[in-house]
């Protein structure tokens, strides 16, 4: 029986990971536990650790993240996440650790495992952005991670130029492709009533997913304003979900309920199901904001992305993507290109995914599974 300890801190972070958890699950010699942190405790992003425990997974509830809006708030959270995973991973005694991505729980499980000498297999390393803290921790996770599952080609390389063993590196693709296409479709009568919402099939709406960056921090509030006013101006129907629980969020939320009291046709959510999601994405005219959705979800689903700022600049992209700065008329010329110019609609319903087929999670559990633990995993060489 092989234990897997599996910790997550954010529904986007959970929504790539439960496929993988679902295959492991799938193994009879597979035990496999989750540990929940971060903004997943928080009622402010929506509890979002009920969505885990309705999915089936034996749960283990680790709380660390503080009621703050300033950076100083994130790294006292990771000290104390990196003491209360060190109590539950001695109690566990797990084979493997999993994580994903760059966030707190990211280097903190990495931080765990390396000093306690349990491997960790590490997913979405090698990627990169501009102007936030999350690629110098992702990075810090891939020099500490055991395997590492990079998910495009490019990834892997920049991995493999970092002096990581190249038997450790395996390109798989992104596991929340599989997510998607696991997920049944769902009318626009079932998801407004679920919603109340008044989406209708031959009317063009909008999905928007903002978030702060750590190196803008002072500005989070006032970029959300800019967004929503080109929204508010152009009058679509908008369906917003709340940012992540990084620095400048509440700032963020503030200007959200403010522009959802004044307008009707804007409609903001703490958090959705998973599978009112993937039919949001399907079915939405494009997702504007700077979600990592519009990065390596849009080109699968073949949608627009209008991405405002910095964030996800320099990231592999597919052509689907628009950038702008944080300019009311360029984010309103851009919306109206994705939603009009058929010419565009048309390349992004032909654009390129270089993010993999939607079977990943197999790959990941075979490799995790048949890789065995021993001092050649722990004992990491650099290769110059």
């Amino acid at each position: 029986m092989k234990k897997i300890l599996a910790v997550t801190g954010i529904r986007s972070e959970y929504f790539i990971l439960q496929p993988v958890f679902e295959e492991f699950v799938s193994k009879k010699d597979v035990c496999l536990k989750v540990v929940v942190t971060g903004a997943h405790l928080s009622p402010v992003h929506g509890y979002t650790y009920k969505l885990i425990e309705r999915d089936g997974y034996d749960i283990i509830k680790l709380e660390n993240l503080l009621s703050s809006d300033f950076l100083s708030g994130r790294c006292k959270s990771l000290g104390i996440q990196i003491m209360g995973l060190t109590d539950i991973v001695v109690r566990e005694n797990p084979d493997w650790l999993l994580v994903l991505g760059d966030r707190e729980e990211s280097i903190a499980t990495a931080i765990v495992g390396t000093y306690l000498n349990i491997p960790v297999a590490h997913i979405c390393g090698g990627d990169r952005v501009v102007g936030n803290i999350d690629d110098s921790v992702r990075h810090a996770v891939t020099k500490l991670a055991h395997l590492h599952f990079p998910v495009t080609r490019e990834n892997g390389e920049r991995i493999l130029k970092m002096g990581e063993e190249p038997w450790r590196v395996h390109v798989v693709g992104n596991p929340a492709l599989d997510s998607i296409r696991k997920q049944p479709d769902l009318s626009f009568d079932c998801i407004n009533k679920k919603l109340g919402t008044d989406l209708k099939e031959n009317t063009s709406f909008i999905l928007l997913i903002q978030h702060p960056l750590s190196s803008e921090v002072g500005q989070a509030g006032e970029q959300m304003r800019i967004t929503l006013q080109a929204v508010s101006e152009l009058g679509y129907y908008t369906i917003i979900i709340y940012p992540n629980s990084d620095a400048g969020s509440y700032e963020m939320i503030k200007v959200i309920n403010e522009f959802e009291q004044k307008y009707d046709f804007i409609k903001a959510y703490k958090t959705l199901p998973r599978d009112i999601f993937v039919n949001l994405q399907r079915k939405t005219a494009l997702l504007l904001g700077n979600s990592s959705s519009g990065i390596l979800e849009a080109p699968f689903l073949k949608i627009p992305v209008v991405n405002v700022g910095n964030r996800q600049r320099q990231r592999q992209h597919s052509e689907n993507i628009i950038f702008v700065p944080h300019d009311k008329e360029k984010i309103k010329e851009a919306i109206n290109k994705a939603i009009n110019d058929k010419e565009f609609i048309n390349m992004c319903k032909n654009c390129s995914n270089p993010y993999g087929d939607g079977y990943s999670s197999k790959r990941i559990v075979d490799i995790v599974l048949n890789t065995p633990i021993d001092s050649k995993l722990l004992n990491k060489q650099i290769v110059y």
